[in-house]
């Protein structure tokens, strides 16, 4: 039977494990601390940090594993490279997981190598160096290791300049910042997977977020409102990136703006790994007819891949935010797949859980996901079935 270490036992590297079981390998892991979800479902585990390359190579070593892979997290790449590149596995290049850790270096590397810029980045390394800066309105500051949109600001106006400097710093782990021209458009999502030297474009997501009184509305499209002349502007920037990044293998996911002065993409972030909000569990499955954990973990396997697309559909997920309270009933939604276009409906929450006020997505009841013959139908179709499971999610 064929080993394969996961670096991670966390919630995103749950389905990893899961799945290298399910098609017949054994699956060991690494993490921290005891406890991590993951453990669970391994033949075997060791606590090790998953920043602790020698470590886990004497692990991997030890175990004689045929294949190393992490899912949903890059923190975890540079170890997976190290395995790899000393075990002779299939495996990224060192040099692009270790650039993943910065996404100021990744900001230079797209600008060197010539892709859509909007004007001039640079770090910032200490407040001293950020008050003796010049800044040109409106710009982002970023931290060079942030995630989830943690310490991020717009800054607009002079008098903003400090706080968000402080707040930047205050969400940066290692202390560095960046600051990036702010771009005023469309912001979608970009998920893409490299595969025997091709770069495929899974899909292109646009997201919506907004509150009424009492909860937000949150739903992913794919390809909502683009016309083919940015669809294909959109594909040539993603592969300039990957090329500028020499991405070799498996996912690799982006944001980015579509100009509202000049109609160009410009990327904005770059996480060298699968898409979260359903993206590549579910999104990418149901619209293009591929499973990108299946191929990374034939990949990391050497195992011949066939990663291109087999159809396009139209997908629409929408969060299944409603009133705070208490859940008191949660009927059987599976009676409604396959009616009204409903194609998957996914719950993380079951009878008797107190449901909050919404601030992240631990606060939700679950999603639904709907199909369409083009992308406004699926989201009609996704913001009818979003009313339908009030009437399944009882809250009291």
């Amino acid at each position: 039977m064929k080993k394969i270490l996961i670096i991670g036992a966390g919630d995103y590297q749950v389905p990893a494990i899961k799945r290298v079981r399910q098609m017949g390998y054994a699956a060991y892991c690494v993490d921290y601390k005891e406890g991590q979800p993951g453990f669970e479902y391994a033949d075997g585990y060791k606590i090790i940090d998953v920043k602790d390359k020698e470590a886990c190579l004497a692990f991997a070593q030890e175990l004689s594993i045929d294949g190393v892979l992490t899912w949903g997290a890059t923190l975890t790449l540079p170890t997976v490279s190290y395995i790899g590149e000393r075990m002779n596995l299939p495996c990224m290049p060192m040099a692009t997981s270790e650039i993943s850790m910065s996404k100021y270096q990744i900001r230079k590397a797209l600008d060197d190598f010539g892709l859509n810029s909007a004007g001039r980045t640079f770090e910032l390394n200490s407040q001293e160096e950020a008050k003796n800066r010049e800044y040109s309105l409106p710009f982002v500051v970023k931290p060079t290791d942030g995630s989830g949109s943690k310490g991020v600001c717009i800054v607009k106006e002079s008098s903003e300049i400090e706080n968000a400097i402080q707040y930047a710093f205050e969400g940066a782990r290692n202390n560095q910042i960046y600051v990036e021209p702010y771009i005023d458009g469309e912001e979608f999502t970009v998920e893409a997977y490299v595969c025997n030297g091709k770069c495929y474009i899974y899909s292109i997501v646009k997201t919506e977020f907004y509150w009424t009184e009492n909860y937000p509305i949150y739903k992913q499209t794919t390809y909502l409102g683009i016309t083919p002349e940015v669809e294909q502007a959109i594909t040539l920037e993603v592969e300039k990136a990957v090329k500028a990044l020499n991405v070799t293998w498996g996912p690799i996911n982006f944001d980015l703006i579509v100009s509202a002065d000049n109609n160009k993409p410009y990327i904005i972030d770059i996480g060298i790994r699968n898409g979260q909000n359903l993206i590549a569990s579910h999104i990418v499955p149901y619209s293009r007819g591929v499973d990108e954990l299946d191929n990374s973990i034939n990949l990391c396997l050497g195992i011949e891949t066939d990663a291109i697309p087999k159809k396009k559909k139209y997908i629409s997920s929408r969060l299944l935010i409603y009133n705070p309270g208490v859940i008191k009933q949660i009927k059987d939604v599976n009676q409604v797949i396959g009616t009204n276009n409903i194609v998957d409906v996914i719950m993380r929450k079951k009878e008797g859980d107190i449901l909050p006020p919404y601030q992240t997505k631990s606060d939700i009841c679950g999603w639904v996901l709907t199909e369409g013959d083009t992308p406004d139908a699926a989201s009609q179709y996704a913001d009818a079935a979003w009313e339908t499971l009030q009437n399944y999610i009882i809250i009291e």
